[in-house]
């Protein structure tokens, strides 16, 4: 669920049957990067009526509404979600350092810029269950997320000699964007149990989801000087532009699951699954000669492309149980066609092509219950990421001539093996939780950064980077190790209070061998916090957490830490509740760096974004219902795609 705040406290202890951590999947999963599930079986019931909850907040940085409602009338649960937030940030700083190894005339580049930002966000679920009768169960749920930005900024580059005391060129750059994205899907199931056996049963699932994004900006150059006459209005393409861009996936999933138990001791789970996945980018941008406003279309810098990608999975996975004894193994084969092609812009139908790829994935995982309270466990299990369209889109951006990217649509999915040890304690006192992990892949899908030299570079479809540019791409190059040991522990040491602590260590080696990269280092997290209730039934909560900074393949990212607290009561038999927070109070500005280091040059990157937050919140419920739309056993969930994405491949983004 979207709401599980307001799903838990609206359902009563003895409508749930019992709750099942499962940290390893298993084969039945996506061959993705699934962590783990919390699954929360409910008993029948012959509930009626309803609830909902409104709320209301405001903050320094905007404000929103909302609210979420549950009906059961007869065998039909209905539950809907609605939330809109307007958000409005301060302005943000950033600027840019690099050194170029190979050149004294060109050696040192700065920019500078500001920018800021306001825009809408929304997002609401619709969710329906309906018992057909003891044995059959249909569930059907809608759900978007999205919304709207308007950004502008404002930047200065500047290149200097080795001595920094001759200027070799510098310009300025106003841009002026808007956008949009959203996230609609739409799923249904239908789910058998056999009559002869609960436990047996089969599950039919269809699922449809989009996400549109769209963005339009405009970008002005200023303060030319060019004191050598490098000519770089025409090299870097200085001309005043107007970016129309377009992306969207389109997805249609059909899923089949049936489980089966043999005996006491065994249960065997066979399925298949077939998604059609279609990844559409079309970016436009027109150039304006000299001071006008009248703007041309540029073919040789616009592109529109398709990727399709069809995947068809098939599982096999046998539990065993004895005693407080478990072995679950399985295995998942995955087959994947790609179909590439390039619809307009300077990359033309030539460049069109097709591949397909072949996939086993084992998994493993066994536990032992030790005593009432206590479980070991430990698994293997194969993790596939797909590229995204972020990744692969050739869209050659270079609106920044200085600072270029460029997805990649030749790109392999990217696979890992990961191994896992856990101990858990559960009690009604203290809850702990300790895991040992180790991971490698190689073939990793990387960001890599290079500095383009002397005279330039061309690139397929008629693009020039000038020389001193940064060029980045992404490719299947990253051999990567990870070891890393993470702890939870909670501890209720009183009916008032709770303390927690979640900690996270890891040491990480990455290294490219094709290209002479390697990478390597420790990084740790760490937050917790305590939960008090206080007298007049007050309840405050204090936060705080960490990072240290984090290894990448050509350099390192920016720790990170907060600070947080709030407050709140509830009034009219916990009917009414005010909320009061503040987080990082103490700075209104946060600076977050990045070194990338490449053959021939040193990148440094600074931002400072808004860190102060403080605001109020209101929240009513009406009704008493205790009930939930109740969920199939097996469902769609395409979570595949490798995330972290969202620059560097799209030409339309702002």
């Amino acid at each position: 669920s979207n709401n599980p705040k307001d799903v838990l406290k609206s359902m009563p202890a003895n409508t749930i049957k019992h709750i099942e951590v499962i940290t390893s999947p298993g084969a039945k999963y996506d061959a993705e990067g699934v962590g783990g599930i919390l699954n929360i079986v409910t008993v029948g019931g012959g509930f009626e009526g309803y609830t909902a909850t409104f709320r209301a907040s405001g903050s320094n940085r905007g404000a929103g509404a909302g609210g979420y409602a549950t009906i059961k009338s007869g065998k039909l649960t209905l539950t809907g979600n609605y939330n809109y937030n307007y958000n409005t940030t301060p302005k943000s700083y950033s600027n840019s350092f690099r050194e170029n190894f190979d050149s004294e005339d060109q050696k040192y580049l700065e920019s500078n810029s500001t920018s800021d930002y306001d825009g809408s966000f929304q997002y609401g679920n619709l969710e329906a269950s309906y018992e057909i009768d003891t044995l059959r169960l249909l569930t059907a749920s809608f759900g978007m997320y999205g919304g709207s930005n308007d950004n502008n900024s404002d930047g200065l580059t500047t290149m200097w000699n080795a001595n920094r005391d001759v200027l070799a060129y510098q310009y300025g750059s106003l841009s002026d964007g808007s956008g949009s994205w959203y996230s609609m899907r739409g799923n249904v199931d239908y789910q058998r149990t056999s009559k002869k056996n609960k436990d047996r049963m089969i599950t039919l699932s269809y699922k449809i989801s989009t996400q549109p994004q769209n963005s339009d900006s405009y970008t002005k150059y200023r303060d030319i000087k060019d004191p050598f006459e490098l000519e770089i209005i025409e090299k870097f393409l200085l001309n005043n532009s107007h970016s129309d861009g377009k992306t969207n996936t389109t997805e249609h999933t059909f899923q089949v699951d049936y489980t089966t138990p043999i005996g006491k001791l065994h249960t065997i789970e066979v399925g298949g699954k077939y998604i059609i996945r279609n990844n559409l980018s079309d970016n436009k941008l027109f150039e304006a000669k000299g001071a006008t406003d009248d703007y041309e279309y540029n073919n040789d810098r616009s592109s529109k492309y398709k990727h399709m990608n069809d995947i068809l999975a098939a599982y096999l996975g046998y539990t065993l149980r004895y005693k407080g004894f478990s072995f679950k193994p399985g295995v998942r084969y995955e087959y994947t066609a790609q179909d590439v092609k390039y619809l307009a812009g300077a990359i033309g139908p030539e460049a069109d092509f097709s591949t397909n790829y072949n996939d086993f994935v084992p998994s493993v995982t066994m536990g032992i219950k030790i005593g009432k309270t206590q479980n070991l466990r430990g698994g293997y299990n194969m993790r596939i990421w797909r590229p995204g369209i972020w990744n692969l889109n050739p869209y050659f951006d270079d609106r920044n001539p200085m600072f270029i990217s460029q997805g990649n649509s030749n790109l392999e999915s990217e696979k890992s093996h990961s191994f896992n040890l856990s101990y858990s304690m559960f009690s009604m006192k203290f809850n702990v939780n300790v895991s040992l992990r180790h991971s490698f892949g190689n073939n990793g899908i990387e960001r890599v950064s290079r500095l383009i030299g002397k005279g330039g570079e061309d690139f397929p479809g008629g693009h020039h980077a000038p020389e001193g540019a940064l060029y980045s791409t992404y490719e299947n190059i990253g051999k990567n190790r990870n070891t890393g040991l993470s702890l939870y522990a909670n501890w209720n040491a009183s009916p008032n209070t709770r303390i927690y602590l979640n900690g996270d260590g890891s040491y990480a080696d990455i290294k490219s061998p094709a290209q002479g990269l390697h990478n390597y280092g420790w990084s740790a997290s760490m937050y917790g916090g305590i939960q008090h209730t206080f007298p007049l039934k007050i309840r405050a909560s204090l936060n705080a957490g960490g990072s240290t900074p984090y290894i990448s393949l050509q350099g390192k990212g920016s720790g990170y830490y907060y600070y947080s607290l709030s407050v709140n009561r509830s009034f009219i038999k916990d009917r009414f509740t005010v909320s009061a927070y503040v987080s990082n109070i103490f700075e209104k500005y946060r600076s977050f760096n990045n070194t990338t280091i490449g053959e021939n040059f040193l990148s440094k990157n600074s931002s400072r974004y808004p860190s102060r937050s403080f605001g109020v919140s209101l929240s009513y419920r009406i009704g008493e219902l205790k009930a939930s739309v109740k969920k199939a056993a097996r469902s769609i969930n395409n979570d595949d795609v490798k995330g972290g994405g969202g620059q560097g491949g799209q030409g339309g983004a702002n």
